[in-house]
């Protein structure tokens, strides 16, 4: 079990804060930075901060059209800096800036969350998730990642309640996105530890035929072995 989860997570969503991915390192960098913090900490902002934020928002809406679409732009950008760049710094600076553009914007928590989500600190991404799925909670990728946190923890914890909560929501975002192979193959990997094999396996073939780039020779050789 280990060497799959360790995978799992290290494939999808471990991704280097620079050379560190050290949660402390983090929450000490940004606590004395608000443009770190999700909704910029939810403290009252000086007069100067204020002005500030203004002056990009009057910039940024000479290019494009809304508040909306703008908030959108921003969180792409937040998650092509996480994602191709590992660049946390500036990926929540981005999602910061979308939420000030718009607040009731789903994909903002979803960054938040997935920030959080890439340091291992799964409470926090939940948290930030949750809010998400308050504005929309037919957001399947959003269900998936959240389900994804309960692996993680399931790993650490070895507890089988986890991986009921990790299926609950893989579900739920199946039932939204059939189509998706990455909450496909997790699916197969969740019923597997839960001794589903049917389930497991079915689920797994799915997900081969799609052809899903995280598939490992080592998660297919233990599917093989426990469902004989």
């Amino acid at each position: 079990m280990k060497s799959i989860i360790t995978f799992l997570l290290s494939l999808n969503f471990l991704i280097s804060f620079g050379q560190n991915r050290n949660l402390e390192k983090w929450n000490a960098i940004a606590a004395s930075d608000i443009s770190l913090q999700p909704e910029y900490g939810n403290i009252q902002k000086s007069e100067e901060q204020i002005k500030s934020d203004n002056e990009f928002i009057n910039e940024v809406l000479n290019h494009y059209k809304n508040r909306e679409e703008t908030s959108e732009k921003m969180v792409e950008l937040g998650f092509t800096y996480l994602y191709e760049k590992g660049d946390f710094v500036t990926a929540m600076k981005r999602f910061n800036q979308a939420f000030l553009l718009n607040n009731k914007n789903a994909n903002v928590y979803y960054g938040y969350g997935t920030v959080y989500f890439n340091l291992g600190a799964f409470d926090k991404a939940r948290n930030q998730y949750d809010k998400g799925l308050a504005i929309n909670s037919n957001h399947s990728e959003m269900l998936t990642d959240y389900g994804t946190t309960y692996l993680g923890d399931y790993y650490d914890q070895n507890d089988e309640k986890l991986l009921k909560s990790a299926l609950n929501y893989l579900e739920k975002s199946y039932k939204i996105d059939n189509k998706n192979s990455n909450t496909i193959y997790k699916l197969s990997i969740v019923n597997m530890y839960m001794n589903k094999c049917k389930e497991a396996n079915e689920y797994f073939r799915e997900a081969k035929k799609m052809k899903n780039p995280n598939i490992t020779e080592a998660f297919e050789l233990e599917l093989n072995e426990k469902c004989k």
